[in-house]
């Protein structure tokens, strides 16, 4: 049980005014895109009854993200990174505005979604660097740890706990026209909110060219050995495992264990629980002293609760084993994100983000295309099964010289 001096350190973030104001204006916006992970996959399936159609909508997200990001990077150590997440909200709500507006008159098509896909993809380009560059900027550097955390804590509790419960409920009781809408009101909020911030000052012009800026971000990354096959490795995790399960958790829970949209999105909340202990685990305890043994056996262990979702035999089984994936993936990532935001000097803070984003989610595009064709060739189980097994074996790059190693190659800077 934690005590009051306990809490009174994981919530200490939270007497920074901007950090209260965006963490809050996030918990809105994260909890309509929960909502919207159901929507999106029902409307999909719906849409186009086949695994590929989902695996499109999901694709054409991920590509702009992955494409633009580096673009994104540089344009957010040039601007204020306020600036370029507004420009994000405001995008983004009205692209799912226009979409719950086409699924109330019964006007959608499978395109539509894709091209919305895309519009989202294009502004998460922006908005994930910037928000990864702006939180060292709101809370003193002792903080940043317990920031992370409750920023997990905030992603867990929204998308992927209340944020499904509700919209799978929401789905099934009004319809997924309704729960869109939701998800555009929650992008108004957040807007809202980081209007209230307090202005910082615009980032000093360099004189170099976009691709200079760009390739100072790489050189960081490649002088620092352990970051730079960490990548590598969770590319090929998310190759295998992040991307095929993307798609293959809404076609196994919906078309072979027949359960219900409500089903669906408490299995999607399963995971979100699994996340907000997990947060609040680290936010306790802090970094452990072997980090990147510890992020590495944490991802591990989730690989091979994946695979262990190709033998449930209900949706309640595998909710318990998607909780228990999620967590561990949550409490690696957020030791990944601290040590990441602790280490990297802030002018390079947003380039270094984004080409970490890139070299991590390049892959998980034609993840999501793997995971639909290995589900109509193999079958859901069958693919999970594969999927999982190979992602645990990404762990495996420990073995690597010098991946334990978190200090810079001297040759290299």
């Amino acid at each position: 049980m934690i005590n009051s001096g306990a809490w009174s350190n994981i919530l200490a973030p939270l007497r920074q005014r901007d950090f209260r104001l965006i963490w809050s204006g996030n918990l809105v916006s994260r909890l309509g895109d929960g909502v919207f992970t159901v929507a999106i996959a029902l409307e999909a399936l719906r849409v186009d009854h086949q695994p590929t159609g989902l695996a499109y909508v999901l694709a054409a997200r991920a590509v702009p993200g992955v494409v633009l990001s580096i673009v994104g990077g540089v344009v957010v150590d040039r601007i204020p990174r306020r600036t370029a997440m507004l420009a994000a909200d405001m995008v983004q709500g009205a692209a799912v505005a226009v979409i719950a507006i086409l699924v109330l008159n019964h006007a959608i098509s499978l395109w539509q979604l894709v091209v919305m896909g895309i519009v989202f993809g294009t502004a998460d380009a922006f908005n994930g660097p910037a928000s990864m560059a702006l939180l060292p900027e709101l809370v003193p550097v002792e903080m940043i740890t317990q920031a992370n955390a409750l920023n997990s804590t905030s992603q867990q509790l929204s998308v992927n706990l209340i944020g499904p419960a509700v919209g799978g409920l929401a789905v099934a009781v009004i319809g997924t026209a309704a729960a869109f809408g939701f998800d555009a009101l929650s992008f108004a909020i957040s807007a809202g909110c980081l209007f209230g911030l307090h202005q910082r000052s615009r980032p000093g012009a360099s004189g170099k060219s976009t691709m200079a800026e760009a390739a100072e971000g790489v050189r960081y990354i490649v002088s620092r050995r352990w970051l730079f096959v960490l990548l590598i490795g969770a590319a090929v995790a998310n190759l295998v495992g992040m991307g095929p399960y993307i798609v293959l958790l809404p076609v196994l829970v919906r078309h072979v264990l027949h359960a219900s949209p409500l089903v669906l999105g408490l299995v999607y909340a399963s995971a979100g629980a699994a996340g907000v202990v997990a947060s609040l685990l680290v936010a306790r305890l802090g970094s452990p002293r072997h980090l990147l043994e510890a992020m590495w056996t944490a991802y591990c262990v989730a690989g091979v609760l994946l695979a262990a979702i190709s033998v449930a035999p209900n949706a309640w089984v595998a909710a318990i084993l998607v909780a228990g994936s999620a967590g561990s993936v949550v409490y690696g990532d957020v030791l990944y994100f601290t040590k990441l935001q602790t280490s990297v000097p802030k002018h390079l803070m947003g380039r270094v983000s984004s080409v970490s984003y890139v070299m991590v989610g390049t892959l998980t595009p034609l993840g999501m295309m793997l995971g639909g064709f290995a589900a109509a060739a193999l079958g859901a189980r069958g693919a999970f099964l594969a999927s999982g097994l190979l992602a645990a074996a990404c762990g495996l790059v420990l073995l690597v010289p010098g991946a334990r190693s978190m200090t810079p190659e001297p040759d290299a800077l």
